[in-house]
């Protein structure tokens, strides 16, 4: 979608030269939790659940309004779901509700299960079993799908069999290409098809090339925020500035790394990639097999490095910045063309140079250019029909919408999503909730509503029948209570009046007979006092937890879930409503326009809108 900035400054007469990049030294992405029955290459969705870490970056794909947001276990709890007690009630396995309850929808990344470690701009394509055609093929195919006008399909199928082409045919010619080879190819090939002709002043590299670090290459601008870690005056702040600038992200400090840690890998060809660690001694690399590269005497600046690096590792060495490092390497000699919601490290990176900046140095580094695209305010494309999926046929009212009414009514549909979500929130009462949904007309609610009120009401007749039984055992327990204080006090008198008698006459035996005659019947009272209290508590027991009690409760608790139910497909319909539409707004997959509208009107008219906008580094 980046192709829209030449063609702007085209037509504003401005001109400049613009390199797209492959960024290709990243491992490719993989999963913690392999599942069985999984192929080397797999397709999967991102969740919550088993691919709650996934991270994709050299090999994703949306079909058409198709992205990578999803609903987390924390939104569902947020907005009031009982999450556990909704996962213990599910017949499927608990991972298996879980990953398809927080599936984001319509995005698929292409994942290696394997066991080595493999940095995408080495990755052969031929080893990869035609992972990359069975890619496109499910975002193709999905967006086909997602089109409800047989004629507008006929053309989206050879737009897609001409995409498809590319990568075919670059393949066969090309055996011992790379992955980063053939994106490097397709690029302005997608340049080519949305702008109807190749921008003069393009260039296409990639990351592993634009960072090679030798002896010539050590003095471009590029590299000179490296030396603010080799230098023995800089080190020590710049170290930490990124130390404070990534605190309290998922992303580690430097001394987690080891002694010497700087925010740069090596990529070095057959060893793979490494954290450089610079100590006054050697220079190590943390690859796979580690490197260890004994000093002389200690390095101060990146000129010094990269004629060390180039005598003991060769003429491709790669250096490349983490995340946050960076941004802060290639601003300082281009401006970074980012999207709307291009990378989550800016602030980060931002925050370092403020650091750097109040400790007295300065770096001076381009600010970044945003694009902000209004992608669906501009789907004003006749003769277009929509055929939207399960959640937004939910959110929108129906499953068929013309491209016009949609671009019309996303945002509303949105702001009501939110409404929505803010509403489920505050409904805690199972009863409160159940009406919500009557008044929703959602799925038969108020068959159910009713069925639950009587329920609750026979509960409460049958609570009313347990408590006059628990009455009951209540006096049983008094009658006790007073039946044990009797025993006690005839024990006590019978031996009172045994150690009085001092001479037992047959009036005093008799007397003595009596006590005896009177504690047996009390013992015989106690006894059967014991038993009916028993009875009448199992009476009790069997009315509320057994029989008609039992059946509905467990009524009343599968209404209740079924609300929950409710609830939570409501909230994962809004959740992926608003995340997913603002999100493909500000980032739409390119190839979607050529395929929906071939006419190129589409495209004309998000260029058109689109704005840019400066974000200073500093």
């Amino acid at each position: 979608m980046k192709a829209i900035l030449p063609l702007m400054l085209h037509e504003l007469g401005l001109g400049g030269k613009m390199t797209v990049g492959v960024h290709d030294t990243d491992y490719f992405a993989k999963v913690s939790v392999r599942l069985p029955g999984q192929s080397r290459w797999e397709l999967l969705p991102h969740n919550d659940g088993s691919t709650q870490d996934l991270w994709s970056a050299a090999g994703e794909i949306s079909r058409f309004i198709g992205s990578e947001s999803y609903p987390t276990r924390h939104n569902f709890t947020h907005y009031g779901v009982p999450f556990r007690k909704l996962v213990s009630c599910q017949p499927k396995d608990r991972l298996e509700f879980l990953n398809e309850i927080t599936e984001a929808w319509g995005w698929r990344g292409l994942v290696y299960t394997g066991s080595r470690n493999l940095i995408v701009h080495s990755m052969p394509l031929n080893d990869m079993e035609g992972s990359v055609e069975r890619m496109l093929d499910w975002g193709f195919t999905g967006t086909e799908e997602s089109i409800a006008d047989n004629g507008v399909c006929k053309r989206m199928e050879r737009a897609a069999e001409q995409m498809m082409g590319w990568v075919r045919d670059f393949a066969a010619s090309h055996p011992k290409a790379t992955l980063s080879e053939l994106y490097q190819h397709v690029l302005p090939l997608l340049y080519d098809l949305l702008l109807g002709d190749m921008p003069r002043e393009l260039d296409v590299a990639c990351t592993a090339h634009m960072l090679i670090l030798n002896p010539e290459t050590a003095s471009l601008p590029r590299f000179r925020f490296v030396d603010l870690f080799l230098n023995e005056k800089t080190r020590a702040i710049a170290v930490k500035a990124y130390n404070d600038s990534v605190v309290g992200s998922e992303m580690y400090t430097l001394d987690r790394f080891g002694l010497g840690a700087l925010p740069f890998d090596l990529v070095l060809p057959g060893h793979g990639r490494g954290t450089l660690r610079i100590t006054l001694r050697a220079i190590h690399v943390e690859t796979p097999t580690p490197i260890r590269i004994p000093l002389k005497e200690p390095i101060h600046c990146i000129q010094e490095l990269a004629e060390i690096l180039t005598r003991e590792l060769g003429d491709h060495v790669t250096l490349v910045g983490k995340a946050v490092a960076l941004i802060s390497m290639l601003s300082s000699e281009f401006i970074f063309v980012f999207n709307e919601e291009g990378s989550s490290y800016v602030s980060r990176t931002r925050k370092m140079h403020q650091i750097l900046r109040e400790k007295g140095i300065e770096h001076k580094v381009h600010p970044l250019l945003r694009m902000r695209y209004y992608t669906w305010d501009a789907l004003e494309v006749e003769k277009v029909r929509l055929r939207l999926p399960s959640f937004l046929a939910s959110t929108f009212g129906r499953e068929i919408i013309p491209a016009v009414e949609f671009a019309r009514n996303w945002n509303d549909v949105v702001e009501a999503q939110a409404e929505l979500l803010k509403k489920l929130r505050e409904l805690r009462a199972p009863r409160d909730l159940m009406q919500y949904l009557v008044e929703r007309n959602q799925n038969g609610w108020s068959a159910q509503l009713d069925e639950y009120n009587k329920l609750k009401i026979r509960l409460r007749e049958l609570r009313r029948q347990g408590l006059a039984l628990q009455h009951t055992v209540n006096k049983l327990y008094d009658d006790l209570k007073e039946i044990k204080a009797d025993i006690r006090d005839t024990e006590l008198a019978k031996g009172d009046h045994f150690r009085s008698v001092i001479d037992w006459t047959p009036e005093e035996t008799q007397r003595r007979e009596r006590y005896d005659r009177d504690i047996a019947e009390l013992l015989v009272r106690r006894k059967e006092t014991l038993s009916r209290i028993r009875e009448v508590k199992s009476e009790r027991e069997a009315l509320e937890r057994q029989g008609e009690a039992a059946l509905i409760r467990d009524r009343v608790t599968t209404i209740e879930v079924n609300a929950e139910m409710e609830r939570m497909t409501m909230i994962r319909n809004a959740i992926l409503t608003r995340k997913g539409l603002v999100h493909t707004q500000h980032r739409p997959a390119a190839w979607w326009i050529p395929m929906v509208d071939p006419s190129g009107e589409w495209f004309r008219r998000i260029a058109s809108t689109t704005e840019l906008y400066l974000e200073p580094l500093e």
